[in-house]
């Protein structure tokens, strides 16, 4: 994987894993010196010791990737990789016990233990469950492997050795010399052979975690905090704070970093999401008392996901960091600012005198983040959305709170961005139906509850068919017929689209196939492809569906719009370049409402361009400027010896400007509205143009 890791929660993964292993090396000794009834004993209390502590610094170095998204890890695989890192442990424990081991006995339990180890860190991956699955490069996996054995190796010969009888004399202090060095050795060993693993890792910039029964990132990694408190508590207890005085100093020192780091974020230094519902907690107790309302403020970064995946995660990193700089200077000394997740910031403003209060520092925000950020080599202008919630008006709870001000961000993006809204009651509801509508989603994938329309595109000029373009349409038992311009946002943002985007193409392909048994003449099918969609492994994708099916590339169109095909210029070029050399179709839709970057359309290379309704609606009641910017936008398509098919022509007066035009096709109601694909063949048959004749599908 690309490498970007928080180095911070390397750090602490190194902490973990050496302390644990001190405390181990102790306990072992324990093993070899105490009576035969206690020995299992402290073997039970060193391999639970030891066991947490590499399953640890294990979760800590996957947590340490910077991705992308959100991720969520399987409860499941977590806790087996728990129980394998503990029963490895106590092996280990028993093999250091044993008065006279058998060299070759150390060696293949070094192993069997380093295979359990390794077997507990490919748990921790796949625990993240991405979509698309994790890929390894074979080298450095193979490389990784090796060293976690090694270092399995190393710990077994190196406690076996350590509490030998020849080991154990000396004074005191050079044992827990020897011993504080044995134990930084294995932690630095596990934890680079941790780091090894991560970096033969292959995620794609654009992976989603589908995760069920899971824990967040920030769940999993104070769990481990407080895994970590325990760990060094028995470290204390089973060890003996009289021989253990400098490991109760390093205790004592790390404790106050240890609840810093399990209320703060590792990147910001801003309180998280545990210590900001405290804080709300408190000042609704406050607020109660002297009834004075308070404020909090949920902020959304407008365009970072795009930063993220063009400038990469250390850029993204770096405005982060900036973004609370400069939000942290905004408040008030008695508010605060914190970081939940992501890019999304949450203010707590206490003590309101009035509404402006909050409006004021609203704007102050909003001004403050629409100044350019200089990160790296990058300057960088990002802008914010802001949900506002006001106790008690907008909730009496934390989650009420929380939740409305959600809502209000959400109003606030849907209002056009870089901009601030109060909760009021009709948001709740319009976010209430997202929830609905997202969750309805994904039933709707499980059990297909979509279906397909087909819309006809004629030559501009005649009656010819030239294809179709399918439409998808989603009726769902309950909530009835669904508008795409309603449930296909809500699939972008949720990332659903990728699987309904697969199953749509899968549709085409089977639909293709039964017009093909049927004698149907061959059209061309035009599809949409979302700007989620435009991944790394788009590619791949189709052309296994494609091929599964057995359809020529050269009956699909893939339609992009501008917006999506600017997102990411460099990879969307190689997305067309590869699509166009396997013999699929582009046409860049929706043109003149995006970027309309005359040098990027030219590096394209795409075969069509779509005007969209917008100006095709202007060409009625004489309206010159309409006509003159349909007209440019022909003539640049023809320069560029691109086709030209005009969307939503629903009057006659329209048809006949764009003829005028030498428009090359044409689609609308005027023509044809779209319909499902029984009610198409009789379209389809009427067609008497032989298109492969006509040069639209090209052999």
């Amino acid at each position: 994987m690309p490498g970007s890791y928080n180095f911070l929660l390397l750090a602490f993964a190194l902490l973990v894993a050496s302390l644990s292993a001190y405390a181990a090396l102790e306990v072992s000794e324990r093993i070899s010196t105490q009576e035969a009834q206690y020995r299992r004993l402290w073997l039970s209390l060193g391999a639970a010791v030891f066991g947490l502590g590499i399953w640890a610094a294990i979760f800590l170095c996957v947590a340490a990737l910077r991705l992308p998204t959100a991720v969520g890890f399987e409860a499941r695989l977590a806790v087996l990789a728990l129980l394998l890192t503990v029963g490895s442990s106590f092996y280990l424990m028993h093999l250091s016990g044993l008065r006279r081991p058998h060299a070759m006995r150390l060696l293949v339990g070094g192993l069997a233990i380093g295979a359990a180890v390794n077997a507990a860190f490919h748990m921790a991956l796949k625990a993240m469950l991405l979509t698309p699955e994790l890929m390894y490069q074979k080298a450095l996996l193979s490389l990784a492997v090796v060293v976690t054995e090694l270092t399995a190796v190393f710990a077994v010969a190196l406690f076996s050795v350590t509490n030998s009888r020849k080991s154990m004399a000396g004074s005191l202090n050079s044992q827990q010399t020897r011993r504080v060095l044995a134990s930084l050795l294995v932690g630095a060993a596990l934890v680079a052979s941790a780091c090894t693993g991560l970096r033969a890792v292959a995620i794609m910039p654009d992976a989603q975690s589908h995760a069920l029964h899971s824990v967040t990132r920030e769940h999993l990694v104070n769990g481990i905090v407080f895994g970590a408190f325990l760990t060094m508590a028995l470290a204390l207890v089973v060890t003996g704070a009289q021989r253990n005085r400098v490991l109760k100093r390093i205790v004592g020192r790390t404790n106050d970093k240890l609840l810093h780091f399990a209320t703060h974020d590792v990147l910001t230094g801003l309180p998280n999401r545990a210590l900001l519902s405290d804080r709300i907690q408190h000042a609704i107790q406050v607020a109660r008392r002297n009834g004075k309302p308070f404020a909090v403020l949920f902020m959304d970064l407008d365009g970072f996901k795009g930063i993220n995946d063009t400038l990469g995660h250390a850029v993204g990193d770096g405005l982060l960091v900036a973004v609370a700089q400069r939000v942290r200077c905004c408040i008030r000394g008695e508010d605060m600012v914190a970081r939940i997740g992501g890019d999304e910031f949450v203010v707590v403003m206490s003590n309101l005198q009035s509404p402006e209060v909050v409006e004021h520092l609203s704007e102050n925000i909003l001004a403050a983040l629409r100044q350019d950020f200089q990160i790296e080599d990058a300057t960088l202008r990002v802008t914010s959305s802001i949900g506002i919630a006001v106790y008690p008006n907008s909730g009496d709870s934390v989650d009420a709170l929380m939740k409305n001000a959600d809502a209000a961000m959400y109003e606030a993006k849907q209002s056009g961005r870089n901009t601030y809204r109060f909760f009021e009651p009709a948001m709740h509801a319009s976010a209430m139906r997202h929830l609905q509508v997202r969750q309805a989603l994904q039933q709707a994938i499980e059990e297909e509850q979509f279906s397909l329309h087909f819309q006809p595109k004629y030559r501009g000029g005649s009656k010819e068919l030239t294809g179709v373009e399918a439409l998808l349409r989603w009726t769902h038992p309950e909530l009835g017929e669904m508008a795409p311009s309603e449930f296909i946002p809500i699939a972008e943002r949720s990332g659903q689209i990728i699987q309904i985007g697969d199953w749509v193409l899968r549709a085409v392909c089977e639909q293709i196939r039964s017009w093909d048994a049927e004698g149907v003449r061959p059209v061309k099918v035009a599809m949409n492809l979302s700007p989620v969609q435009m991944r790394a492994d788009l590619v791949d994708s189709i052309t296994c569906i494609v091929g599964q099916a057995g359809i020529a590339p050269q009956r699909l169109m893939f339609e992009i719009t501008e917006t999506a095909a600017m997102k990411n210029v460099e990879r969307s070029t190689h997305i067309i370049g590869d699509l166009q050399a396997l013999g699929f179709d582009i046409a860049i839709d929706d043109f003149g409402t995006g970027y309309s970057s005359l040098a990027y359309l030219a590096q394209f290379h795409c075969r069509q361009i779509k005007i969209d309704r917008f100006f095709t609606s202007r060409l009625d009641a004489g309206d010159h400027s309409g006509r003159a910017i349909v007209s440019a936008i022909i003539a640049l398509a023809h320069a560029l010896q691109m086709e030209v098919v005009a969307e939503g022509v629903e009057t006659e007066e329209q048809l006949r400007e764009l003829q005028a035009l030498h428009c090359d096709q044409v689609q609308g109601f005027l023509l044809g509205r779209p319909a499902g694909a029984p009610q198409l063949k009789g379209v389809l048959d009427a067609s008497n143009d032989d298109l492969f004749a006509a040069g639209v599908l090209r052999p």
